[in-house]
Parts: C-alpha cells; structure tokens; sequence
C-alpha cells in the first residue's frame, strides 16, 4: 500500500468523498464532490500541506489567508487604482462576474482553499452566464472569458505576492483559445477620406482623428486628455502626460511625440481659433472640449470624454467597414512607421509601449519594408533573361 501524504483518512459518501485531517491537534473536515479516490487523496495531500502553512503563520503572529472578499479589496486598492481610467473600467467590468461567483456562489472562501478545478469551474459558470448571473442565450466569447482568467489571475497574484499562498491556482488553468482581431488599416486615400469628412463634421472631430493617426497615441487615455501646455508648437511635439490631473498613460510613463508637417498645420489652426476662446469668461484648459452651439455638446468649454457616436457617423457615411474603430489608425501609424523602415525602438518610444515585443508584433501587418528583400533578386533576375534573350544565335 503506497504511504499516504496526508494526516487523516479519506471516506465514500454517496457520490462523494470525506475528507479528515488532523493537522496541530486540531481536526478539519472536507467534503469534494465528482472526482475519483486518487483525486480526493491529492486534495487531501494539498489541503494538508495549506493547513500545516497557515499553522506555522500563525505561530509566527503572521496574518492567516484571508477570504476572497478580502483579497478583492486589498487587490482593488494596491492596483487597481494605479491603472489608467480606461483600464480600470475594462477590469472592473471582469470583476463583477468574479465577486459575484466566489463570493456569493462559493461562500466566499479562504484563498488558501481555492483548488484549480474551482478555477475551471469558475470559466465553465462564466461562459453561460452575465455578470448578474442571469443564464446567456449564446455563449461567451473566448476572448472576453481569457480577459476574465486574466484579471482573476492578477488578483491572486497579489495573494502569492504578500505570501499568503505559495502557488497561484489560476495558472494551471490555460486561457481559452481565441483569434486575435484584425485591425482595420486604412489605405492612403481612405485616411484622407476620412480626415476631410471629419473636417465637415465638427472641428475637434477632425484634429482628433489626425492627432490619432499622425502619433498613433491612444483615442481616450491619452488624446482626450490634452492640455494646451502639453502642446510644443515652436518645437514641433506634443507630450502625452502620466501624472497629473487624473491622467495615466497605459504604460504609467509621460513621452513626447513628434509632430508631422501636416498635424504641425493642424492644430496651429486650432490653436489660433480656440486657444484663447472664453466660454462664460473662462479659457478651457483642454484642448479638446465642448463647444457652444453643435448639437448634443456638453457644457462649453468642458473636456470632451468621447468622440465615438461622431466617429461612427461620418465611418457609416463612407462606407468604411463595420469593424473600423479608432484605435486602428494608432495601428495605422505603427504599421507606417515600421514599413517605411523606422528604427523599432524610437517607435516602441513614441507609441508608449512597456515592451519591445508588443512593438514588434507590428511587423505582421507592414509588409513594405519586405519589398528589398526581393527587388534586387528581380532586378538581377530580368538581367539575365534580358542578356539570354539579346544574345545572337
């Protein structure tokens, strides 16, 4: 009989298994349902091993593991608020289903009980189900359900972290499998398009489409939240800042972008008509705000915190495809920047990005700095059969 690693013994009951353990004297009971007797002796094995770890923090006056609950609170307030505005909605969208099934289904356990069958069970729950529990008609897609195990991943990151469990239970659980989307890249004379019927539409619509394709900086983290002084028009760049009044880029860093001729022409216009405009006696501070007259404006002189309805209007009227959304034209620029040869890392710079590699996975989408790799083998090629081709008989 193989020697068992844990201090107890292990019972059938009904369709399920007992589990007892004695661990400093003191008894704790189990109950796991819908696995075999080798399964049930590999949770007691680990249940044992978490009771002797939590026993030694408690002789040592350390904190024992908190429940979930807990853990959301101190995972919310220790890195939840230092992401962007942006971020935080996409995280705080993931966590609702998450509260929802741990702390309400599941009694909201201690973390050190938390087994990676209850993590697939948790994505099996969350594939039929929306965030208030109510049953979907057709099933979540992967891609929102990877995002799901990705934010639930980092909360207990935070739990391994502050070492109140040694192992982090969401990584035996693979992601879901899911294609990536295929960002919409405008050619030249649609992104020209698309600039003039902006222009016709309303004039922060058009700076705000250029700025995004001319610095591929983000459309509402970062665009929306310019300030006339984060504007350098004697030098030609614009700083997008990471620090101050509420803002955040994605990467947490301030960086300047440089300005092309024709985004330079731009917002010196803007400059010279909205610059020192007063609204109810007050300059706006922003350079995208509110204007007075237009229809469905906020108060003028205001922070304009979306431009996606305008956006959508003037993409239906040119027929641009359904999927087109703002953020592929900071697509648009990267693929630019790389297939016209630009160093990577002054790229990976202007763009923000924390990681060489998110830069470089730009390099399936430009294709025209490929081009050398073949004109001089055709320009040879056409020698030859021109030479073969010429000579006499």
């Amino acid at each position: 009989m193989a020697h068992k690693n844990y201090p107890g013994h292990i019972r059938k009951r009904g369709d399920a298994f007992q589990i007892r353990l004695e661990v400093k004297k003191r008894q704790h009971t189990f109950t796991v349902q819908g696995v075999t007797r080798r399964e049930a002796e590999l949770i007691a094995t680990e249940k044992a091993g978490e009771l002797r770890r939590r026993a030694v923090r408690e002789e040592h006056g350390l904190p024992t593991t908190p429940r979930f609950s807990e853990l959301l609170k101190e995972y919310q307030a220790s890195y939840l608020s230092g992401l962007s505005p942006g971020a935080q909605r996409s995280y705080r969208e993931s966590l609702k289903p998450i509260a929802r099934y741990w702390i309400q289904r599941l009694s909201d356990p201690h973390i050190d009980q938390v087994y990676a069958h209850q993590i697939l069970g948790y994505l099996t729950w969350r594939r039929f189900h929306s965030p208030t529990g109510v049953p979907r008609s057709k099933p979540l897609h992967n891609r929102t359900l990877a995002k799901d195990r990705a934010v639930l991943h980092r909360v207990f990151s935070i739990a391994v972290k502050l070492e109140y469990i040694d192992r982090n239970p969401v990584a035996k659980i693979d992601p879901p499998d899911y294609k990536s989307r295929d960002p919409v890249l405008l050619t030249d004379r649609e992104y020209d398009q698309i600039l003039w019927a902006s222009r016709k539409s309303h004039p922060m619509l058009y700076l705000w489409v250029i700025l995004l394709g001319e610095t591929g900086c983000r459309a509402y983290s970062e665009a929306l939240w310019l300030r006339w002084e984060d504007v350098d028009l004697t030098e030609g760049f614009i700083w997008f800042d990471s620090s101050t009044y509420g803002r955040r880029t994605k990467s947490g860093r301030g960086r300047w972008v440089p300005m092309t001729s024709r985004l330079r022409q731009a917002i010196n216009a803007h400059f010279t008509r909205y610059r020192f405009a007063s609204y109810d006696k007050k300059r706006s501070p922003w350079v995208f705000h509110h204007l007075p007259g237009f229809k469905g404006s906020g108060v003028a002189g205001e922070r304009i915190r979306s431009m996606r309805d305008r956006f959508n209007r003037v993409r239906q009227r040119l027929e641009i495809s359904d999927g087109f959304v703002p953020h592929d034209l900071r697509h648009r620029r990267a693929t630019s920047w790389i297939g016209a040869g630009k160093d990577v890392v002054k790229v990976k710079e202007a763009l923000g990005h924390a990681d060489l590699r998110t830069t470089m996975g730009y390099t399936h989408l430009a294709r025209e700095h490929l081009r050398s790799l073949v004109e001089e083998a055709d320009d040879s090629h056409d020698l030859v059969v021109a030479t073969s081709v010429d000579r006499p008989a």
